[in-house]
């Protein structure tokens, strides 16, 4: 998100309440902005093909894991 970035150019994010407050203590204690610790993770993870690929592996299974949700398994990345 750039610096001039409004409020208006934001959109709300639902998490699990745990993963929430992980990462709420995380920036906090950095001295950080969640919404920057999340930019900066996000931004980490598109440039690391090995770390993007993780990521998606984790998140296929903990999608399996919510059984209203349908998983889609695919070897290809999406576009960038």
């Amino acid at each position: 998100m750039s610096k001039s970035a409004k409020k208006d150019d934001r959109k709300k994010v639902s998490l699990d309440l745990d993963v929430y407050e992980t990462l709420k203590n995380f920036s906090r204690h950095k001295g950080l902005k969640l919404r920057h610790l999340i930019a900066a993770m996000t931004e980490i993870a598109l440039s690391n093909d090995t770390l993007s690929n993780q990521i998606v592996d984790l998140a296929a299974i903990k999608g399996m894991e919510e059984p209203s949700l349908k998983v889609e398994i695919s070897d290809q990345n999406p576009p960038i």
